[in-house]
């Protein structure tokens, strides 16, 4: 839940005043500094100053526009110096703290109310996208899965709560655009030519105009409409690149292409993890945001592999129904949920696939043609026995069967045949290792040094740079996008910097916010990549001399 917002005493007595409110709920900040007490404006969530009548240098009504322009709609109010013994305090203390009292109870009661609003608004748009997803074989609770990984990211960053919720929500519903696409277009195998490009390129804007219609609580402008923009300007809709392209559809741009990466599509099947990994750090600096990249390392290697919990469910039954259910009540990235309508297609589906349950409908299928199935798939030989889960109105037709049966009984409780489910596939919890990844790591071979310090200028970020080349040793240090410090060996600055530029081939490590007290490096970073260039150029001409000898 939210916080309630804090006070702010700026004020000559103000050890008074936060005597009288320590009880209170909200934090309280303090000081009778003028700069302090507008820095304290611009880094906290501060809903009432209590504010000296007699401000050093400035006027009040002076002092309360720029309260109002830090923090628009923040209450001032202005108070005169007293002490517990001021016999000139107009204000009865009781009433003063009821104020207070009555101000810090509407802040939780509204605070409370938006968190509310909030989780009702997600839970909702989640759950209404799982019902227009639940017959898409590729697409089923995608939405959900991106939405969380792109929460933990910001979480991890340290952004905003209020802009992460915004992140997570925006990649709940980010391409509702698509909606007024054709399905042979989504579902093609074959290569799609320009104009059929044309709409999918449009669908962040389509997604927008959709949801302009609705008032959220938060801004998904700028993250649904930029999340298909690259860091190196060559994406969609606008062109935009590095810092241009707002935070949120950073991160989003790296979960959606994970999620897409790693399931199944029309026209190829998933890939491994571990190769989505290896292609989302080759494409940091041009397609994806590296900094971003570094977080997403860290939170993927925390998530449990796809391949080591999602477990196969195969649903045979006449009509689609108990499937949908099944899918509604599921998250995707623990079942994938298949749907057969015959014994053919069942015993095909079970010879690839070897699905870890096989739930049927009993009384819906011709009984006699069941148990011959039933006793073909026993027949299929398999390290462990496939399990089965009967629905029925008579739980007698189990006794017909031998081996791993179990039933739940009609009419159907969603939540009864959710835990049922769950307790057949998890009985047994599977635990994970915590893998720490420091950095986002490369080899120079793909990326030189001078690549990666345009990049990371590009990005005005600030980082260390690791760069090892056999037995040697290279750092190199950022501020803000421009070089401060750089050592290879025993040399420092400039000269250690056209050292390691001529490394063709080694590693690197960029880890993100790292600084460094010293600092060897005075000039411009640009003037020193173009004086790098000499230097390479130099030995590309030495190399070419030797080699005409």
């Amino acid at each position: 839940m939210s916080k309630p917002k804090g006070i702010l005493i700026f004020n000559r007595h103000h050890k008074f005043l936060s005597n009288l409110l320590k009880n209170e709920e909200c934090p309280i900040f303090e000081t009778a500094n003028p700069l302090e007490s507008l820095n304290i404006l611009q880094k906290e969530d501060i809903g009432i100053v209590f504010a000296s009548h007699d401000i050093e240098g400035i006027e009040s009504s002076e002092f309360k526009i720029l309260v109002e322009k830090i923090k628009p709609g923040v209450n001032t109010l202005f108070i005169a110096p007293f002490s517990e013994k001021d016999k000139d305090f107009s204000i009865n203390t009781q009433d003063f703290l009821n104020l207070v009292h009555n101000y810090i109870t509407t802040e939780c009661k509204l605070s409370r109310e938006l968190t509310e609003l909030k989780n009702f608004s997600y839970s909702l748009a989640d759950r209404l996208l799982q019902i227009f997803d639940v017959h898409d074989m590729y697409f089923f609770n995608n939405d959900h899965f991106v939405a969380e990984l792109s929460f933990k990211i910001a979480f991890r960053m340290g952004l905003d709560e209020s802009l992460a919720e915004s992140i997570r929500m925006a990649a709940l519903l980010r391409d509702l655009g698509m909606v007024g696409i054709e399905r042979q277009i989504l579902e093609g195998t074959q290569r799609l030519n320009q104009s059929e490009l044309t709409p999918i390129k449009e669908h962040p804007i389509h997604t927008m105009q959709i949801l302009r219609q609705v008032k959220f609580p938060w801004n998904l402008d700028s993250i649904i409409s930029q999340h298909h923009e690259r860091y190196d300007g060559k994406g969609y809709p606008m062109g935009l690149k590095a810092r241009e392209i707002s935070i949120g559809a950073r991160i989003l741009s790296i979960t959606d292409a994970y999620y897409a990466m790693t399931t199944d599509r029309p026209y190829r099947k998933a890939i491994s993890r571990e190769k989505v990994i290896q292609e989302i750090v080759k494409h940091a600096g041009t397609q994806f945001d590296p900094e971003v990249v570094e977080v997403f390392l860290s939170v993927i290697k925390e998530e449990p592999s796809e391949t080591a919990i999602k477990k196969n469910i195969l649903i045979f039954e006449r009509e689609n129904n108990i499937a949908a259910l099944i899918k509604l009540s599921a998250t995707g990235n623990e079942m994938e949920i298949a749907h057969v309508t015959s014994s053919i297609d069942a015993m095909g589906y079970i010879r690839q696939k070897s699905p870890d349950l096989i739930i049927a409908d009993v009384e819906s299928l011709e009984p006699d043609a069941f148990v011959r199935f039933y006793n073909a798939v026993q027949k299929i030989r398999t390290a462990i026995p496939h399990r089965f889960l009967f629905i029925t109105s008579d739980k007698d037709h189990i006794s017909h069967f031998n081996g791993n049966v179990d039933y739940i009984l009609k009419p159907l409780n969603l939540n009864k045949l959710t835990v049922k489910i769950k307790n057949l596939l998890f009985e047994t919890p599977p635990t994970y290792p915590h893998e720490e990844t420091r950095g986002l790591v490369g080899s120079l071979e793909e990326f030189t040094l001078t690549d990666i310090v345009q990049i990371l200028s590009l990005g005005l970020k600030t980082a260390k740079v690791e760069i090892t080349k056999g037995k040697e040793n290279g750092t190199l240090y950022l501020l803000n996008g421009k070089i401060v410090y750089v050592s290879a060996g025993d040399l420092k600055g400039p000269e250690a910097f056209f050292e390691l530029i001529r490394w063709e081939d080694g590693r690197f490590c960029i880890i993100h916010g790292e600084t460094t007290n010293d600092i060897n490096v005075t000039v411009d970073t640009m003037h020193l990549l173009l004086e790098a260039t000499t230097v390479l150029d130099e030995k590309k001409s030495n190399k070419n001399q030797i080699s005409a000898y």
